[in-house]
């Protein structure tokens, strides 16, 4: 493992995961909560009608507001999941193929979050995306909303841009 030399900032932790030598002083950090709903209640054959509108806004300004989230870096991920849907075509074999690298997703933004490339935020985001992801509807549904949280983000990232 290496470790960088010059910055007195490195991240060390004790076995319970609190950091060394950090402040009693400091706040403690809100524990972030993403929430969901893709159907209206437990009837999967209706999504849920603010689906696309609110809770995509909403977790669109969440992911740009935590600024540590580059627009880039939300459309390497949303380009994952373009990446799976082509390959799987609409076709449930296919989907129970690719599920396994559906559920990589997590992984991968485990390790962007552990590089700093990302925030808690578009991390839990994404954890719940892939959670939420049991049969091939419910990926279509899920992939339909990341555009849609891409496309928010996208808009509130060049007015946060415009506003500086």
């Amino acid at each position: 493992m290496a470790y960088s030399q010059g910055n007195s900032n490195n991240n060390y932790f004790n076995k319970d995961g609190s950091s060394r030598g950090s402040s009693n002083n400091a706040v403690p950090k809100q524990p972030v909560n993403i929430n969901i709903e893709l159907y209206e209640g437990n009837d999967k054959s209706k999504i849920k009608l603010d689906l696309f509108d609110t809770q995509a806004e909403n977790h669109a300004k969440g992911i740009i507001d935590e600024r540590k989230n580059k627009i880039n870096q939300i459309r390497i991920f949303y380009n994952q999941f373009i990446v799976l849907n082509e390959k799987i075509n609409n076709s449930e074999e296919n989907f129970r193929r690719q599920l396994p690298y559906i559920k990589m997703i997590k992984a991968r933004a485990k390790y962007s979050k552990g590089r700093k490339n990302i925030g808690d935020y578009f991390e839990k985001f994404l954890l719940k995306c892939v959670d939420k992801v049991n049969t091939l509807e419910d990926f279509k549904i899920i992939c339909s909303f990341f555009e849609t949280v891409v496309g928010y983000a996208t808009y509130y990232d060049k007015e946060n841009s415009h506003a500086s």
